[in-house]
């Protein structure tokens, strides 16, 4: 992100901890030590019929992940097929429980000559991402994941083996925290008299996975009021302070591609693990809030961060 760090008007305010500032606001997720933290599991099952969907009671029960795990599947499926506007072969699909937040990626080898489609649903068997291209491995993955999951495996065209690896990373950073994610804003939304209304848009608990220089939208509107420029945004860590914190500041001139603030509409900013490289956390918490030059700002809301 380039924009430039200013010290700026103090946007989050000091706290010993975490919970003294947001005390009750917890979503009851506990992550224990996180990535870096524990050690990941490695699983293998294998597949057991009647394991057809498309329904959450037909599906192969995989559990829960409790920690970082990666899980190898095999299985087969029996017959592929299309008639053009759904799958008419074999429908492998599995159910599983993600404990607490972090993200989830999918990935499905095959040893025939066959076209494999993988996706993974929510518990009502909504399509939450999906690969029906052509290439192998299949994908499908989702950044911040928690809470009831399908997984289905298909074939367009022809009877394949095949092994699906699922790899799940908890959100929650080193250093020992808890990783409890806390849905209360850390300060709530300033409304000043007279001026305008600016909203956080990015959820609250949101996983932001900056590995392998990955990169993490915040996003905020001012609900079509005008809000003038420079909107700073600041991210702090845990425990929140200012000390723990940075800060950048940026006008509607900005031309770069890694964010953009339009005064009556809102705007967004991609971060990297180099913008908050001096911000740490002992759970992996951070939080986000973002101020408009008459003093108008979004509440603090809390994101967890994978780096």
């Amino acid at each position: 992100m380039s924009f430039r760090r200013t010290a700026g008007t103090a946007l989050v305010v000091a706290c010993a901890s975490m919970a003294a500032c947001s005390a009750g606001g917890s979503s009851g997720s506990s992550g224990g030590g996180g990535v870096g933290g524990t050690t990941e599991a490695t699983v293998s099952v294998d597949e057991r019929e009647p394991n057809d969907g498309p329904t959450v009671a037909g599906a192969q029960d995989l559990g829960a992940f409790s920690g970082d795990e990666t899980l190898t599947l095999r299985g087969t499926l029996a017959k592929g097929g299309n008639d053009g506007s759904k799958y008419t072969g074999d429908l492998d699909v599995f159910a599983f429980t993600l404990g607490q937040p972090g993200t989830l990626d999918v990935s499905v080898d095959w040893t025939d000559s066959a076209d494999v489609d993988v996706a993974i649903y929510d518990g009502n068997i909504k399509v939450l991402a999906s690969d029906g291209t052509a290439n192998e491995p299949a994908k499908a993955a989702l950044p911040s994941a928690n809470g009831k999951y399908v997984l289905g495996v298909y074939s367009k065209d022809n009877p394949t083996a095949y092994t699906v690896t699922i790899r799940y990373a908890k959100a929650a950073g080193g250093g020992g925290g808890t990783g409890t994610c806390p849905t209360t804003p850390l300060l709530p939304a300033t409304r000043v008299a007279g001026g305008c209304t600016m909203d956080a848009v990015t959820p609250t608990c949101a996983v932001a996975d900056l590995r392998n220089g990955g990169s993490f939208e915040i996003d905020w509107t001012t609900n079509q009021t005008m809000c003038e420029g420079p909107h700073k945004l600041q991210i702090t860590g845990d425990p929140p302070s200012e000390a723990n914190s940075v800060t950048y500041s940026y006008s509607s001139s900005y031309s770069g591609n890694d964010a953009r603030m339009t005064p009556n509409i809102g705007g967004f900013a991609k971060i990297t693990a180099a913008d908050i490289a001096t911000v740490t956390s002992t759970s992996g918490i951070y939080y986000y809030r973002v101020g408009a030059f008459y003093g108008s700002a979004t509440e603090a809301r809390a994101f967890q961060v994978l780096k």
